[in-house]
């Protein structure tokens, strides 16, 4: 398929060449290349880039966003058309890929992208920000924009800046509120309603329209005295809603301080390209309201706005890719946990379950259609979430809050205060802890260990296959003290390939698994089986055979069991899927320390400090080195086998040791 437009518009200044009665016909083509790319390759964040492609446009064409005006997309995934419009159409097949482009905007890529972004609820504060340092500077005719969904509105950030910039004057801020009435789901709590009042009622559409009527009348008849008024009858327009009847949507943003436009069609690029032009000379912030349809033009006839929220990676793209460990092909970890709610919730009432705008993501959706009363999204809001869970079990409930590791690093201070302060029972379900794949570094969940295990009274715990999930939902649900359960965006082993499942959860015990006298390994989590897989190829190419450690528990750790084999091992290494400050092996060379043994013979196989970029998780795994054959690496390098050949003669079975007492 052809795109003649859109070859023209490959950046902001080709596309100001067109005329703008093209520009809707690029909006065709626009969105019919990013189906083409997204949905039948790449994969990745559909929707949300289909519903702003007008938008986009009219934002490029209006204003100059490289070194005078500024956007700022807020969560960033609806920023593929802004990718198309700023030199990157080549590149589009890499979308979402190792060494590729970026699902969200990434200053690297461009310097059009002014913030890297993934998180919602962040731009307001970002984009007011430039716009008074624009004030300070003298730079009075920049406009800072930031684009925001209705969703990620009601996000506490989102609020404060919301609140901190309605209180200003002679400031050239411009908050576009782009209302398609869906995150990744259909949007929930007060604001979701008190906007889709307004979206369907016929009685403010209908005065709206008579006042456009009546202001295009005075226009024509006064002539040039009406060009003159132009300005004037812009206010008096704005003067009139307080006319309009109780469904008026300005009323919440004018008492804060805004100058209120809108709502208008979001897919009309005319309307849009007028608004631009009229709210320029407003004197104050200003909230343009915009109405767009979340996958315009994708499978438009299908109601279910999580078919087209996202669309998954083309398995001709992975299909080359290895497997991420030899036992894997098990069930989704995600799915492991629904199922395991479901088993709770059926055996105790008192059982609940909350999450933060992330139904689908964690699976509760499915949990909710079973149990709509015990399943509670509260939004964009994961603040909210924790310090609501406080209050569920004050009042006699057992709540899982269920969470993206990466999202509740917000919830700091509510898991500090709501939580460990009081040594109250809440379990946290850390979903996507780890590297999340294509989603990339705003995604990754590597720093959850750190940011929990630091408050005193939480347990935080991780399993190395789905039956040891389901064992560690039920121990923490009863556990008498806040607890972490993290678990990654991957499958879990295979069932005929876990291994035995002896050892109950006992609080802080951690379970030895293969023995060897050549030293130890401490593996936490889903990285167990990818040790597993390391020592037994050492094992085949060297003769050596290390012990297998599954520590279990991260905060308290089993120093009974760890403290002998430390003294007594002649190497140790610890292996996580998460930065290595802070982290599991961070608080073993802390044990270490206060137990007076040698921490020199500690190796930490951990993320080292910086973020990592998108691609498979097999891809990105292997590049900080905690795929199997990494784990392997750095072992052989630090046992000093990487200076002789192999052995030829296998020892897989000699060198088990006595049992190592715990």
């Amino acid at each position: 398929m052809s795109y003649p437009l859109l070859e023209q518009a490959d950046t902001p200044q080709g596309l100001k060449q067109l005329d703008a009665r093209d520009l809707p016909k690029l909006a065709q083509e626009m969105r019919a290349f990013i189906i083409d790319s997204v949905s039948g390759r790449t994969g990745g964040h559909l929707g949300s880039g289909l519903g702003a492609v007008e938008l986009t446009i009219a934002l490029h064409y209006h204003y100059n966003l490289l070194d005078h005006d500024s956007v700022v997309f807020d969560v960033g995934h609806q920023c593929y058309p802004h990718k198309l419009l700023t030199g990157r159409r080549g590149q589009f097949g890499t979308l979402r890929q190792y060494h590729g482009i970026s699902g969200f905007p990434d200053p690297k890529e461009s310097p059009y992208d002014r913030v890297k972004t993934g998180h919602g609820g962040t731009s307001l504060s970002t984009a007011l920000g430039i716009a008074i340092a624009n004030k300070q500077l003298g730079r009075d005719d920049r406009t800072s924009i930031a684009v925001i969904g209705d969703g990620a509105l009601q996000e506490g950030q989102a609020l404060e800046a919301l609140n901190h910039g309605g209180d200003l004057r002679d400031l050239k801020y411009l908050v576009i509120l782009n209302d398609n009435e869906h995150g990744i789901g259909p949007a929930t709590g007060a604001l979701a309603s008190y906007f889709s009042k307004f979206r369907t009622s016929h009685a403010y559409t209908a005065a709206k329209r008579d006042i456009k009527r009546v202001l295009k009348s005075l226009e024509e008849s006064t002539g040039s005295v009406g060009r003159a008024l132009h300005d004037v009858l812009d206010h008096v327009k704005a003067g009139m809603h307080g006319l309009m009847p109780a469904t008026h949507p300005g009323v919440l943003f004018e008492e804060l301080g805004y100058f209120y436009y809108g709502p208008i069609d979001g897919h009309d690029i005319e309307a849009l390209l007028e608004a631009f032009e009229n709210v320029s000379r407003i004197p104050k912030p200003v909230l343009l309201h915009v109405l767009t349809k979340k996958g315009k033009g994708f499978k438009d006839d299908i109601p279910d706005h999580y078919a087209y929220h996202a669309a998954k990676t083309s398995s001709k793209l992975t299909a080359h890719l290895p497997k991420e460990y030899a036992r894997t092909g098990g069930l989704a970890y995600t799915d492991v946990f629904v199922e395991k709610t479901l088993d709770l919730m059926a055996r105790d009432p008192k059982v609940v379950a909350i999450t933060a705008a992330m139904l689908q993501g964690t699976g509760l959706e499915i949990v909710q259609k079973k149990y709509p009363e015990r399943v509670f999204d509260v939004g964009m809001a994961e603040q909210h979430a924790v310090g609501f869970a406080q209050g569920l079990k004050m009042g006699g409930m057992k709540p899982i809050c269920a969470i993206y590791s990466t999202f509740l690093q917000r919830s700091v201070d509510q898991l500090f205060q709501e939580l460990a302060l009081i040594k109250l029972p809440v379990l946290l379900a850390l979903d996507r802890a780890g590297l999340v794949g294509p989603d990339g570094a705003t995604h990754n969940g590597v720093f959850d260990i750190a940011y929990i295990s630091m408050l005193p009274n939480f347990v935080v715990m991780a399993p190395r296959d789905a039956t040891e999930l389901r064992k560690m939902m039920e121990f923490g649900l009863e556990l008498g003290l806040p607890s972490a359960v993290r678990f990654p965006r991957t499958n879990s082993p295979r069932p005929d390939a876990e291994l035995p499942d002896a050892q109950p959860i006992e609080l802080g015990r951690a379970e030895i698994l293969r023995q060897g006298d050549d030293g130890v390994v401490f593996a936490y989590g889903a990285m167990v089986y990818h040790a597993l897989e390391a020592l037994e190829l050492i094992e085949e190419r060297w003769g050596r055979r290390l012990t297998l450690i599954n520590a279990r528990f991260a905060k308290p750790l089993d120093e009974t069991l760890f403290a002998p084999l430390i003294e007594s091992m002649p190497v140790v290494f610890t292996v996580e899927e998460h930065v290595r400050r802070g982290g599991f092996g961070s608080h073993v060379l802390e044990f270490a320390n206060r137990a007076r043994l040698d921490a020199n013979k500690i190796e930490i196989l951990a993320i080292e400090d910086r973020f990592v970029d998108h691609g498979a998780r097999c891809e990105v795994l292997s590049e900080v080195g905690l795929d199997p054959a990494g784990i392997a690496a750095a072992i052989e390098k630090r046992m000093g086998l990487r200076r002789s050949a192999p052995r030829t003669d296998s020892r897989r079975n000699v060198a088990t040791g006595s049992s190592v007492a715990g």
